[in-house]
C-alpha cells in the first residue's frame, strides 16, 4: 500500500478533524454565550475639544494652562445649560392624552346589583 492510501494515517487525520471541530464549536458557544450575556455596554467616551494655543472662546484668549482651564470651564457650563434647557423642551413637547370616551359614574343601584351577585 502506497503512503497515500494507509487506512492508519487517514483514521488518525480524520480524527484530529473532529477534535479540532469540537473545539471550535465549542469556542463558539463560549463566545455566544458571552455576547447574550453581556450586560451594559461600555460607551465609548469622546475626547472633547482641542484647545490650541492663540485661539479666543468666549472672548478669552488661550495663552497658557490657566486660561485653557478657563475655557474648558466656560464650555463646560454652556453645555450643561444647553443639556438642561433640551431636557425642558423634551418635558414641555411630550404630548397631553386627552380622553375621548366619556366615563360614567356609577350609580347607587347598580353598586347594589353587583354586591347582590356577589353574596
Amino acid at each position: 500500500m502506497s503512503k497515500k492510501n494507509n487506512k492508519g494515517t487517514k483514521r488518525k487525520a480524520h480524527e484530529f478533524d473532529l477534535q479540532r471541530e469540537k473545539a471550535e464549536a465549542e469556542k463558539r458557544a463560549v463566545k455566544l454565550a458571552k455576547k447574550q450575556n453581556a450586560g451594559v455596554k461600555k460607551v465609548k467616551k469622546n475626547k472633547g475639544v482641542r484647545i490650541r494655543k492663540g485661539v479666543v472662546i468666549k472672548g478669552i484668549k488661550v495663552v497658557d494652562a490657566e486660561s485653557k482651564a478657563k475655557v474648558k470651564s466656560v464650555i463646560a457650563k454652556a453645555a450643561k445649560a444647553k443639556a438642561k434647557a433640551k431636557m425642558d423642551i423634551d418635558e414641555a413637547a411630550a404630548p397631553i392624552v386627552k380622553r375621548t370616551k366619556k366615563v360614567k359614574k356609577s350609580s347607587a343601584k347598580s353598586i347594589k346589583n353587583d354586591l347582590m351577585d356577589t353574596q
